[in-house]
């Protein structure tokens, strides 16, 4: 029975984790013609940097020049390992992915049933589905980007922490825990940046427990692969940060700020934990100070651990983009939720003249949470719709414009700001990237705050030899940089756009002549989706179609 809580929980919540997934994958390709897609353009920058890593020796979109496209050199470095061995796939993330999602699984039924000996399989279980599902970790494996890995690396990374912070201030610690520590700080750090907060609350609560060392160690390890990076990127740009930390943190990405601190998506789970940790301490203040186990438990150390990290990242962190930001706290989250009511249910029994009293404010305790739980519900349902609904967007959004270019200009210079997609399918096509997270122009311009105005496209474009430009015109600010020197040769209208809000990418030459060869080419493409309105211009106009920003629009008829 005791090896069944080890195994029974964990294949429960595996096998739906996969159910769940599946009919992910099932949906995605039914609507989409048998392609397989990702719902965000960001999977397949890692897929194209990785590709020209394994194959080229070049960490680019394109295997023309470096270009620092990636945000998590871990799974970069892992994409191309994998990418090198069994050659280029596209569905080599989901399948990393999967793995890491399972692997999760396994550590955190590690961690209860070792925590909570008296846990029941029926607790478990529960506690692990809550994973599967609030994650949510079917769809954060959809995505096909790092986020499942790094919530595996900061499960096992908290997990361990907060057992050597459990230890009493006078145990030495093994020194295979304190390696592990090292190791899993550095691979937590390497996977994506977010780590530092953990990492920082893991080295205060260390100080605080007069672990100063293991501290010290544990920051600096943490470090090893954002310096290796910032190292390497300097060398070829002069920039230690990779461009797209760079430019969303200068105003264009999703970092909260403090007043935003109680509208984001962290905040159901924060105030749970909150709520848990207090609840906590409530009651062992109610228990008999001589009755009192010690107050650094496994289980309240993983807890504030926990809370600390959310507040920190809540603080300062990036939230949203189909919830994978913010996954890795709801794992966390859940876990520790799971640990502080296993240990309460197990901790020494409170006085008889106080048990009525704490009955009664257990219930009104839920009552006044339940908002909290539905809108986990709700965070639930979301990831999974959401999900669906963006594989199907990136299918008629982003993947016949790349496949265009790859048949038809697999070699030449294209200008666009969406570059996933086009890096991935034409793979020797020089991608010009006016938003930055492609190519290090925009950056510069950023840094030396200048603007990316229609003068510095039009030189750009020139000098690298631009024969198409590829634009979202309905992005807000794209037509302040649009040379009026180019042609307008088409447009394409698509009514759907769940996680980006526009509906019309248009097509430029650079002149007459080379758009007399594009409208040729465009007339000749017929892979493109059914859902999108095609606009030819001259014939249906000058200027391109300006839709209603949201989630759908009305694409007028040409």
């Amino acid at each position: 029975m005791k090896s069944a809580r080890y195994f029974v929980p964990f294949a429960i919540a595996s096998s739906v984790f996969a159910a769940l997934l599946l009919l992910l994958i099932r949906h995605g390709l039914h609507q989409d013609a048998g392609v397989f897609v990702y719902p965000l353009d960001d999977a397949y920058i890692h897929l194209a940097v990785s590709r020209n890593l394994a194959l080229h020796g070049v960490w680019g979109i394109s295997p023309h020049a470096f270009s620092g496209a990636s945000s998590s050199p871990g799974w970069t470095l892992l994409l191309a390992g994998i990418i090198r061995v069994a050659g280029v796939h596209v569905l080599t993330p989901l399948v990393a992915n999967a793995i890491a999602a399972v692997l999760l699984l396994l550590v955190a039924n590690l961690v209860l049933a070792r925590a909570l000996p008296r846990a029941g399989i029926a607790f478990l279980t529960t506690a692990l589905c809550a994973v599967v599902l609030l994650v949510p970790l079917p769809g954060l494996a959809m995505v096909g980007m790092e986020h499942t890995l790094h919530s595996l690396a900061m499960l096992c990374l908290i997990a361990l922490a907060a057992w050597i912070s459990s230890r009493p201030k006078d145990e030495a610690i093994p020194t295979s825990a304190i390696a592990g520590l090292l190791l899993l700080a550095a691979f937590s750090g390497a996977v994506r940046y977010e780590s530092c907060f953990g990492v920082g609350i893991i080295m205060a609560v260390l100080l605080v427990r007069r672990r100063v060392v293991v501290a010290l160690l544990a920051g600096a390890a943490s470090a090893i692969g954002p310096v290796w990076y910032g190292l390497y990127s300097y060398r070829h740009t002069g920039l230690y940060l990779p461009f797209s930390v760079l430019m969303k943190s200068a105003g264009h990405g999703t970092h909260n700020s403090f007043d935003g601190l109680l509208t984001s998506s962290v905040v159901p789970i924060l105030l749970l934990m909150t709520v848990a940790l207090l609840v906590r301490l409530a009651q062992r203040e109610l228990i008999p100070a001589s009755e009192r186990g010690p107050f650094w438990t496994y289980g309240q150390s993983f807890l504030i651990l926990v809370v600390g990290t959310l507040l920190l990242h809540d603080l300062v962190g990036p939230t949203g983009w189909l919830m994978r930001y913010e996954a890795y706290l709801y794992v966390l989250g859940v876990v520790a939720l799971a640990l502080a009511v296993g240990e309460a249910k197990e901790s020494a029994a409170m006085p008889a003249s106080l048990q009525a009293t704490a009955k009664w404010a257990a219930l009104a305790l839920l009552v006044a949470v339940l908002p909290l739980g539905l809108e986990l519900l709700h965070r639930a349902h979301h990831g999974y719709s959401d999900v669906a609904a963006s594989i199907h967007d990136r299918y008629v959004e982003h993947l016949s414009q790349a496949q265009f270019v790859g048949v038809n200009m697999p070699h030449d210079a294209v200008i666009a700001n969406d570059i996933g997609f086009l890096a991935f399918y034409a793979p020797d096509a020089k991608i010009l990237d006016p938003l930055g997270l492609g190519s290090i122009e925009p950056v510069r311009l950023l840094r030396a705050h200048q603007p990316m105005d229609p003068a510095y496209m039009q030189q750009w474009g020139a000098k690298e030899d631009a024969k198409l430009a590829i634009l979202h015109t309905d992005f807000p600010g794209m037509d302040t940089m649009i040379p009026t020197g180019w042609v307008l040769v088409e447009s394409w209208c698509f009514p759907h756009n769940l996680v980006f809000l526009n509906h019309v990418e248009s097509f430029y030459a650079p002149d007459a002549a080379a758009a007399d060869t594009l409208r040729t080419k465009l007339a000749a493409f017929h892979g493109v989706s059914p859902e999108i309105v095609r606009y030819r211009f001259p014939h249906d106009g000058t200027t391109p179609p300006v839709p209603a920003r949201g989630e759908t629009a009305f694409c007028p008829a040409p």
